[in-house]
């Protein structure tokens, strides 16, 4: 089960962006195309997850920029 679907802001486990599989903290922030332009642009070209988490700052202006965060 997702994050999202936890809070209970959607019924789908479907990622948001691309409706393709579930959505996961790894697969947003490491996986998914349809949000990897923004990612490549908040996060640069993480490898694995601790790479990803790395940054607060990038990490807030990425899931910022997809209006996740509100």
């Amino acid at each position: 089960m997702s994050v999202c679907q936890c809070l209970g802001i959607t019924d789908s486990p479907l990622c948001r962006a691309c409706m393709e599989t579930e959505e996961t903290p790894t697969h947003v922030l490491l996986q998914c195309n349809g949000v990897a332009e923004q990612r490549a642009a908040h996060l640069g070209s993480s490898a694995t997850l601790h790479e990803a988490l790395g940054g607060l700052g990038g990490l807030l202006s990425f899931w910022s920029e997809l209006g996740w965060l509100e």
